[in-house]
C-alpha cells in the first residue's frame, strides 16, 4: 500500500507545476487590463474636456493678439509727412484661428476681428489722426493685410484690403 501512494504522490506532482503556470498568465492579464483602462481613461480626460477648454483659451487670446498686431499695423502706416500721399503697408497676420480663417472689419475708428466661434471675436478702436477718413473696409483672412492711404494733408482716406 505504501508503495501505491508513492506512485500516486509521483503522478499528481507534474498537475501541481501546471497550476502554477497560471498565476503568470493571469498576472499578465490583469496588467495589460489596467494599462488598457488607464490609456482610455486619460485619452477620455483630455480629448473630452481639458483639451477643447484649453484650445478655445488659445484661439481667443491669439484673436486678440492677431487683432492687436493689426490694430498697430494700421496706426503705423499713417504717414507723418504733408501733402499728397499715396502708400500701402503690408502687415503680416496668421491664416487661421483655431483653424477657422476669420475677417478683420474697419470702420470709422473701429477695428473689429469676426470669427465663426462667437468666443473668438474682438473688437477695439483705432488711434488715427483726425485728417483721416478711415473706409469702411474689409479683409479676409489668407494673405497679407495691405493699409492704403491716399490724399492730401487734411483730407486722407485709409482703405483695408488683402494683397493682390
Amino acid at each position: 500500500m505504501t508503495g501505491s501512494r508513492a506512485v500516486n504522490d509521483r503522478s499528481r506532482a507534474p498537475l501541481r507545476e501546471d497550476d502554477r503556470a497560471v498565476s503568470p498568465v493571469v498576472e499578465k492579464l490583469l496588467v495589460a487590463g489596467i494599462v488598457v483602462l488607464y490609456v482610455g481613461g486619460m485619452g477620455t480626460l483630455l480629448f473630452g474636456g481639458v483639451l477643447p477648454s484649453y484650445e478655445a483659451e488659445t484661439s481667443a487670446e491669439m484673436s486678440e493678439r492677431v487683432l492687436a498686431t493689426a490694430t498697430a499695423g494700421i496706426e503705423d502706416a499713417v504717414p507723418a509727412t504733408d501733402g499728397y500721399v499715396e502708400s500701402q503697408t503690408t502687415v503680416d497676420l496668421p491664416a487661421t484661428i483655431g483653424d477657422s480663417s476669420y475677417t478683420i472689419l474697419v470702420s470709422g475708428q473701429s477695428i473689429e476681428l469676426v470669427h465663426p466661434d462667437r468666443g473668438i471675436g474682438v473688437e477695439t478702436r483705432l488711434a488715427v489722426p483726425s485728417d483721416i477718413t478711415v473706409q469702411e473696409s474689409r479683409w479676409e483672412s489668407g494673405g497679407d493685410l495691405v493699409v492704403e492711404i491716399r490724399g492730401s494733408s487734411g483730407d486722407r482716406r485709409l482703405t483695408v484690403r488683402e494683397n493682390r
